[in-house]
């Protein structure tokens, strides 16, 4: 165990994983940031964070292929150990279908089973396992002890069937469907040497919010086809977005400030990343807070751009280019107070400074991408999902053309 736990620190720092290859690196195909347990919001969409005991089962669409697969567990935002005793993972269809002999039994440190300590992840072994770019994968897990997990958007799906282990069958009958965010926090596939991995770092925009498509969320999955689509099939996009998150403080997940080493630069193979966030600092400035009567500080332009340059620092140590997003429009956003002429007065500034500033690396225009040519201040209709905020799937869609013409394959 032991072993398996070191993985997790080398495989940050190092090409590849103990054990992989050396004529190829090991990248990250999927990922889904670890986020905390949104309790008692008074939001709309709001529900109790989901219990998972039994078989928990995920399906995936990667982006990049390779000719080996790792699993990454995540405790990180857990109360509890994460105690596994069985986990598969199977290649299947393009709706997710997955035939009998497809389950692959994953190990960690020669173990069929596994315990996460509260905090921590856990990198499985590598499995000699081709998957083709755009792939669909099923990830099960048995949990024999209960897991409180994060309640997540409409993006993060999880089927639950409490009982006893059925990891390998083809179809879990009687099994309970959550929006949850996945145990399973990254998928990482072992590629050619030129293979490397774009992280999309962001919040609800990022994540997905409003896509209709499980398996495609939001602009990141959008960019991923149009790279496979140029016949680019090993560059992976990790999706790094946490709904609700913001630049500077914490509080429906660790701030942008505090989990950018995590869920950005320590990310294997990553050498690009796109930063798009702050709408929510402004949205929720000097609004009451979620879980208590307080009030959120009131933030500026500058307060945001300061995190920004921190965030660009950062990613320079590590020799990492940084794309820098415009924040898009959010008047008329159905949350009361979020969305004011003051506010989009400063995210005007800040999307100034993106684009005049010269801090980045270079620009992707979300925000042109995606407003009203007649009213900029708003998003266009026909790429609107309806809350006046977040993207359709059209608007993802314009995101990630617009993102692909930045971003050289």
């Amino acid at each position: 165990m032991l072993s398996a736990l070191l993985a997790v620190g080398l495989v940050t720092g190092l090409c590849g994983p103990a054990g992989a290859s050396d004529t190829g690196a090991w990248i990250t195909t999927w990922a889904s940031s670890p986020s905390l347990a949104t309790e008692k919001l008074p939001l709309p969409f709001w529900k109790p964070a989901p219990e998972a005991q039994g078989t928990v089962r995920y399906t995936l669409r990667i982006s990049a292929g390779g000719d080996q697969v790792r699993v990454r567990l995540s405790a990180e935002t857990l109360p509890q150990d994460l105690v596994v005793d069985h986990a598969t993972v199977a290649v299947a269809d393009a709706q997710g279908h997955v035939a009998p002999s497809a389950f692959r039994t994953r190990t960690f440190d020669g173990a069929r089973t596994a315990r996460v300590p509260a905090g921590a992840p856990l990198l499985s072994d590598p499995l000699d396992l081709p998957v083709d770019a755009g792939a669909v994968l099923v990830v099960s897990l048995h949990l024999p002890q209960p897991v409180t997990v994060p309640q997540a958007d409409n993006n993060h799906h999880t089927d639950i069937l409490p009982g006893d282990d059925r990891t390998e069958a083809v179809t879990l009958d009687g099994a309970r469907g959550e929006d949850a965010r996945e145990i399973v926090s990254a998928l990482l596939v072992h590629s050619g040497a030129q293979a490397r991995t774009i992280v999309a770092f962001g919040d609800s925009i990022t994540d997905g919010f409003g896509a209709k498509d499980r398996l495609m969320r939001g602009w990141p999955d959008q960019l991923a086809a149009l790279l496979r689509a140029k016949g680019r099939r090993d560059i992976g996009i990790a999706n790094a977005g946490i709904g609700g998150n913001r630049v500077l403080r914490g509080e429906v997940g660790p701030s942008a400030l505090a989990r950018f080493d995590r869920d950005a630069l320590a990310v294997p193979g990553v050498t690009d990343i796109v930063l798009l966030e702050g709408i929510n600092d402004l949205g929720l400035s000097g609004l009451p807070t979620l879980r208590t009567s307080a009030t959120h500080p009131v933030v500026t332009a500058e307060d945001i751009i300061a995190g920004y340059r921190q965030l660009i620092e950062r990613a320079r140590a590590r020799h990492l280019k940084v794309h820098g997003a415009t924040l898009t429009p959010a008047i008329g956003a159905t949350f009361p107070g979020y969305a004011t002429p003051e506010k989009d007065a400063m995210r005007q500034k800040i999307n100034t400074w993106i684009r005049t500033s010269g801090a980045f690396d270079d620009v992707i225009d979300f925000d042109a991408a995606v407003r009203d040519p007649a009213h900029p201040d708003r998003i266009r209709a026909d790429y609107d999902c309806g809350d006046h905020l977040h993207p359709s799937d059209a608007g993802y869609h314009a995101m990630a053309e617009t993102a692909l013409a930045v971003i050289s394959p």
